[in-house]
C-alpha cells in the first residue's frame, strides 16, 4: 500500500494545483518519496491553504520542478511497490482528485486503479467498533482530522505541515488501527 499526502494551493483540483507529494510504502516505511513542484500555470492560490502548508508565493511559483516532473517521478517510484493501493487522510475527496487531474493534464497513465484506503473512514470504523464517541465539528460533522488522530493515538506532535511527514503520520495511524 502507498500512503500519500499532498500539499496544494487550495481545495479544488480544477482551480488549484499541487505543491508537493509525499509518500511512504506502508509495508516498508523506509521507502519514501518526496517532491516539491511549482504551481502549474493558471492555478489559483488560496490564502487559507497558504496558512496551512506555509509555502510562500515565491516558493509556489518559482525555481522548482514542474508538477509534471514530480508526478512522473512519483509514478516511477511507485512502480516497484508490490501493492499499489493508495491510502491517505481524506484521500478520496482531496489527494486523489488532484493526482488524477495532474496525471491527465500531463498525459501520465493513471495506474493506481479506483480503490483506496481512507484513514478517516478507517478511524471512524475503529471509533464506532470500540464505542468511542466521534469528535464533532460545531455543525455535527465528524472531526477525525489528522491532528486529532495524531494526538489521540499518542504520536509525537507534528512540528511542520509537510506532505512526507503527514504521509508518515498517516501510515503510523493506519498501522495502529489495523494491527
Amino acid at each position: 500500500m502507498i500512503v500519500i499526502d499532498l500539499e496544494m494551493s487550495g481545495l479544488d483540483p480544477e482551480q488549484h494545483g499541487i505543491l508537493s507529494i509525499g509518500a511512504v510504502e506502508f509495508e516498508n516505511p523506509a521507502n519514501t518519496f518526496y517532491g516539491e513542484c511549482r504551481l502549474r500555470e493558471g492555478a489559483i492560490i488560496d490564502d487559507e491553504a497558504t496558512k496551512i502548508h506555509g509555502f510562500s508565493e515565491d516558493q509556489m511559483k518559482n525555481g522548482k520542478k514542474s508538477a509534471k516532473q514530480v508526478c512522473e517521478e512519483f509514478n516511477v517510484w511507485s512502480k516497484d511497490i508490490a501493492e499499489r493501493t493508495l491510502a491517505g487522510q481524506n484521500l478520496v475527496s482531496l489527494d486523489v482528485p488532484f493526482l488524477r487531474k495532474n496525471f491527465a493534464l500531463n498525459n501520465i497513465l493513471w495506474s493506481f486503479g479506483h480503490r483506496s484506503v481512507d484513514t478517516h473512514a478507517v478511524a471512524y470504523s475503529y471509533f464506532k467498533r470500540n464505542n468511542i464517541p466521534i469528535p464533532l465539528h460545531s455543525d455535527n460533522r465528524s472531526d477525525l482530522s489528522l491532528d486529532f488522530l495524531i494526538k489521540y493515538f499518542g504520536l509525537p506532535k507534528r512540528n511542520i505541515h509537510n506532505a512526507l511527514e503527514d504521509a508518515k503520520f498517516t501510515a503510523e495511524i493506519l498501522k495502529i488501527i489495523l494491527f
